[in-house]
């Protein structure tokens, strides 16, 4: 019997699709140990999953403390593949694989954001030694494949796209009552929660809001962290409908706050990758309507499980929110819709599967 493969995952603090993923490949066989923050959610769950972990703050992009320590440990055990999660474990994790035969592997989960003309891009996803960089989303991909130039580009094979898996249960529990929130009972309720940085567009949509007939009985609310800047609260202020859009920063139960809304938008003008926001929106049932920007038409399949707009378009948002509020039983289809569509195609078993058999392939070329 061959041995299993032995894997260390370095990462920050991880998010629960990754964590997931960690607990099922190890339910699986494989001989992993996830190097990540102590003391949060994740880090105790896969401690009772029984999933090898290494408590360890990354404190920079190239520390050689972090270094000694990353070398230390791939120099304790045979590992097979170092799988390295963010920006600070790719780059120290690069440094402390040095002269060593093993797979490596990177990560990316936004688009846009490498190009060859930058020096630390060298030192990051460019770099050469890397064996493959699992892409969040196919549009990521292509984006890095379409990157340099004639004799300056990726091989074809290193950027691979496995999106991200959830589950459900994750979020099983009692949901949060909105009138916390300022939200009154039998208010049709259109959500946004995203990080209030401008490429997420949330302009647009405050835009979109102030396109609406007036006196509807709907409410917005707006979440996330630097949701509540200056620049937002002043477009608040000014809209028509500024007595019903509730602006609040990061909400820490965002995923059980969701399912009591109706319309979840995500209104990115570029860069996106796979959004969270909106995979918790669709396992509670809230229908999407996000832009064709990165990832999201891959998550949300348009007519069938939510909407896809252009980017940097108010008024497809508008019409798209008032046929949801106007026509409920399409309303319903879609929210069944959009459920079924993570039940079914985004999984964490399926994740964990696909990140193995990547594995195996590295090991067997």
């Amino acid at each position: 019997m061959s041995k299993p493969l032995a894997v260390l995952c370095v990462n920050g603090e991880s998010d629960l699709a990754e964590t997931g993923s960690f607990i099922e490949m190890h339910k699986a066989g494989v001989d992993i140990t996830v190097m990540t923050w102590p003391g949060t959610i994740q880090y105790d769950a896969l401690q009772q999953a029984g999933v090898p972990t290494i408590p360890y703050v990354l404190t920079g992009k190239l520390s050689p403390k972090c270094i000694r320590f990353i070398r230390a440990e791939l120099k304790r055990k045979p590992y097979d593949v170092l799988h390295m999660l963010d920006k600070r474990a790719t780059m120290n994790g690069l440094f402390a694989s040095i002269g060593m035969k093993l797979k490596l592997v990177a990560y990316q989960g936004i688009g846009g954001n490498v190009t060859y003309f930058d020096p630390l891009a060298w030192l990051y996803l460019l770099n050469p030694r890397l064996d493959r960089i699992i892409c969040v989303c196919e549009a990521i991909r292509q984006g890095l494949l379409g990157l340099g130039m004639p004799g300056i580009r990726l091989r074809r094979d290193v950027p691979v796209t496995i999106h991200k898996g959830h589950n459900p249960d994750w979020y099983a529990g009692p949901t949060e009552d909105l009138k916390q929130f300022g939200i009154p009972d039998k208010a049709f309720v259109v959500a946004c929660t995203a990080r209030g940085v401008p490429r997420k567009g949330i302009p647009v949509l405050l835009d979109a809001i102030d396109r609406l007939p007036a006196g509807l009985n709907i409410h917005f609310l707006l979440a996330g962290t630097k949701m509540d800047n200056p620049q937002h609260k002043k477009l608040v202020a000014a809209n028509s409908y500024a007595k019903n859009i509730h602006l609040f920063g990061f909400l820490k139960r965002m995923p059980w706050i969701l399912p009591n809304c109706d319309v979840a938008v995500l209104p990115s003008l570029r860069r996106e990758g796979l959004p969270r926001g909106i995979i918790e929106a669709m396992i509670g049932g809230t229908v999407p309507i996000v832009t064709d920007s990165g990832g999201s038409p891959e998550l949300v399949e348009h007519g069938k499980s939510g909407f896809v707009v252009p980017p940097g378009e108010s008024q497809p948002i508008t019409d798209r929110i008032l046929e949801l509020y106007n026509d409920r039983d399409l309303h319903q289809r879609l929210s069944e819709g959009a459920q079924e569509r993570i039940r079914k195609d985004f999984t964490v078993e399926e994740t964990a599967r696909q990140t193995m058999a990547l594995y195996r392939e590295m090991l067997a070329s």
